[in-house]
């Protein structure tokens, strides 16, 4: 169907892309007065332009639901791409969603099966115990007095979406025309990750077969728990798994209240990630508390199993590199290992994100408490990185990184005294050993410390270049700005005392030679013109060596104050 045939007749199609098209108005008509306006305005005028439609677009997909709470929950972790003012108000749509009537889900139930809901479940809550955007979740008995927990695909949300994805394909191909958007993200890649993410989220199938394979890969763990899967009562828009009764992982009151250790917890959940990353290379995209319950013994249990993600050789050999280097705290290799994954833009300047990553290792290795790294003030300034650099999260990477920031914040509130560092440390001797690791993860070690080894062996070769180059003038080292600038006033400061170290010395020779002559009251005149100069130039000194003192109180208090929003920007 044609675009303008679809926007008259479609309701849906139309409240979608009215609103957008008043973004994109709304941002065009602030850029146009941008040369009126002082830059504060300007950034002021912009940041409440975002809020706004924040707020708008949350409403709208409150109210409309479907894929629109789907693709703002999305871009909640885009701190890449979008400001603070945006990903703060989308956070809001991951408790946005409202359940389907249960009449309309019994209806669903019944189509899919064929028959009346009595002839496969029997006691079928009236009230859901979880709801989201695609599907709700009920809990009923099957044969045998079995208590299973029942996930039912939201009726008509086939045809929701699809409209919802025709929208998103028209805002795509309108966005891809401005070279400033495309130049920064890219829209294509994320538009086909988001679809094929979703339209597998629509298929139970592969959800109880994502499970199924959880389950394998931790069967010898006895700490970690997966439902079992009843396929006889399983169809593509209805999923059946065993119930498993628990506590959310963030219910702390509770956790401490039945005497379960919060910091065993965070160890197993840890070590799950890790096994999940490095050894299986497939991992639960999807962890937020309501995904993740601890029995009464203990037990880890991982629920729903829509989102999930898996790691291709090579990004995994990147991903070891990474926690290489992040272990012998180089920067200039993490850069490397981003550029490998994508995460940089092709404009990016290398060496300024190198510095914000070694004021952010330093602040990690200086107190490495997971507390720490993951507090407000240090993810605030995160983000602030990420959006003001040129720095990007590929699509292919996009749920991996939204895990491991919400299972650090999971591991923060469960354990705010967890040394980060100190519980990985095992995980990364353990990789640059080989030891527990399967032989392809031994061979990506072999080839990172061949690697080392090279670089070590051409270290000497590397240095003699550098100085060579710099004697030969083919290396110029540039100071930073700040360096020049006090330079620059250390000389001029210099050149004022010596001068009037000289104008003082000069009225005072002058002045004696003419005291003895007929000139002597000029004389006079001229040495009290050299004890002027002589007192200006005591003055000037003790001024500089106060103003000296009081910097170095300055940045002695900045370097004792913690990590105080250090600045990015070269």
């Amino acid at each position: 169907m044609p675009i303008i045939t679809r926007f008259f007749k479609d309701k849906r199609f139309r409240t979608i892309i009215s609103m957008f098209l008043q973004f994109v108005v709304q941002l065009w008509w602030v850029n146009k007065k941008k040369r009126f306006l002082t830059e504060e305005n300007y950034q002021k005028q912009t940041k409440s332009i975002y809020r706004k439609q924040a707020s708008v677009f949350t409403e709208t997909a409150a109210e409309l639901g479907g894929l629109l709470i789907k693709l703002g929950q999305f871009f909640s972790s885009r701190v890449d791409v979008l400001p603070e003012e945006y990903t703060s108000e989308l956070s809001k749509l991951q408790d946005a969603v409202k359940p389907v009537g249960t009449e309309e889900i019994i209806k669903r139930i019944e189509e899919e099966y064929r028959c009346a809901i009595a002839e496969v479940y029997t006691n079928f809550s009236q009230e859901p115990v979880a709801s989201a955007s695609l599907g709700q979740v009920h809990i009923a008995e099957i044969k045998g007095h079995t208590k299973v927990a029942v996930k039912i695909l939201r009726p008509g949300i086939e045809e929701i979406i699809q409209t919802d994805f025709n929208a998103l394909r028209f805002m795509v191909t309108f966005a891809k025309r401005y070279p400033k958007i495309s130049s920064a993200v890219d829209l294509e890649l994320i538009y086909h990750e988001f679809v094929e993410t979703t339209l597998d989220e629509l298929d139970y199938i592969k959800e109880g077969r994502h499970a199924d394979t959880f389950r394998a890969n931790f069967s010898g763990d006895s700490r970690i728990s997966v439902p079992e899967v009843y396929w006889e009562y399983t169809t593509q828009h209805v999923l059946t798994m065993e119930y498993v009764s628990g506590y959310k992982v963030n219910d702390y009151k509770t956790l401490e209240r039945v005497g379960l250790d919060r910091s065993t917890i965070a160890d197993t959940l840890i070590s799950a990630y890790v096994q999940q990353l490095l050894t299986d290379a497939f991992f639960h995209a999807d962890p937020h508390p309501g995904n993740l319950l601890v029995k009464d013994d203990g037990t880890l249990v991982f629920l729903d199993f829509g989102m999930v993600g898996r790691i291709e050789k090579g990004m995994r050999e990147e991903l070891i590199a990474f926690v290489i280097a992040l272990f012998k705290k180089d920067a200039d290799q993490m850069v490397t290992v981003f550029e490998k994954l994508g995460f940089l833009r092709p404009y990016a300047d290398k060496q300024t994100l190198a510095k914000g990553l070694k004021l952010i290792l330093a602040n990690v290795f200086k107190d490495p408490s997971l507390n720490n790294v993951n507090s407000d003030e240090f993810l605030l300034e995160l983000r602030e990185f990420m959006y003001s650099q040129p720095f990007q999260i590929p699509a292919q990477t996009l749920f991996l990184g939204k895990s491991l920031l919400t299972i650090m914040g999971i591991c923060g509130g469960l354990n705010p005294q967890l040394d980060l560092i100190k519980t990985l440390r095992p995980y990364a001797e353990g990789l640059l050993l080989g030891e527990g690791s399967e032989n392809d993860t031994k061979g990506l070690i072999l080839d990172q410390a061949k690697k080392t080894l090279t670089e070590v062996i051409s270290l000497p070769e590397k240095l003699n270049r550098l100085i060579t180059g710099l004697e030969v003038g083919e290396i110029k080292l540039y100071p930073s700005k700040s360096f020049e600038s006090n330079l620059l006033q250390s000389q001029r400061d210099q050149t004022s005392r010596i001068a009037r170290a000289i104008f003082s010395s000069g009225f005072l020779i002058s002045g004696s030679i003419l005291l003895e002559g007929p000139y002597y009251k000029v004389g006079l005149m001229l040495i009290l013109l050299s004890a002027l100069a002589f007192v200006t130039f005591i003055k000037g000194n003790s001024y500089s060596s106060s103003q000296t003192r009081m910097s170095r109180r300055s940045r002695a208090m900045r370097q004792t104050s913690g990590f105080r929003k250090p600045r990015f920007h070269p």
